[in-house]
């Protein structure tokens, strides 16, 4: 919902990321050996994701001993789309696209980190700066 509110002009949307279907993994033997590489077919994924819960689970003990320290990463995407093109963008429509897209850029920061978007910024002189082009952002505020 913050996501809706923030992009007054509709301009980002969902991305899907697609993987290939074969992965390179890099891996180690030991600490003596050199690395090298190899090619994961979709049932070596599933069999190298097998593996890693099973790690997981014996680690734990099938859940009965917590996990003090770990890192979950998630990736995220949104494509910022121009009405025009770049080049149309800037010349007839007289707009700067950096602006535009350091606005999609504060919206998904804003989102993630559940901050303001003056928050996100470095000192009052930016924030007066992006305020210039993007007065919506901090209505919210």
């Amino acid at each position: 919902a913050k996501f809706e509110a923030l992009d007054s002009d509709s301009a980002l949307r969902p991305t899907v990321i697609k993987t290939g279907d074969v992965w390179a993994k890099r891996m180690q033997q030991n600490l003596l050996t050199k690395m090298h590489e190899v090619a994961l077919t979709p049932g070596m994924q599933k069999k190298e994701r097998n593996k890693a819960f099973d790690l997981l689970d014996a680690l734990s003990r099938s859940g009965s001993l917590p996990i003090a320290c770990a890192e979950l990463h998630v990736f995220v995407a949104a494509t910022h789309c121009f009405e025009n093109s770049l080049m149309a963008t800037v010349i007839q429509d007289n707009i700067n696209p950096i602006e535009k897209m350091e606005k999609s850029m504060l919206i998904v920061a804003s989102t993630i980190f559940d901050l303001s978007p003056a928050h996100l910024l470095k000192n009052e002189q930016e924030e007066e700066r992006v305020v210039k082009y993007s007065p919506d952002l901090f209505e919210c505020d």
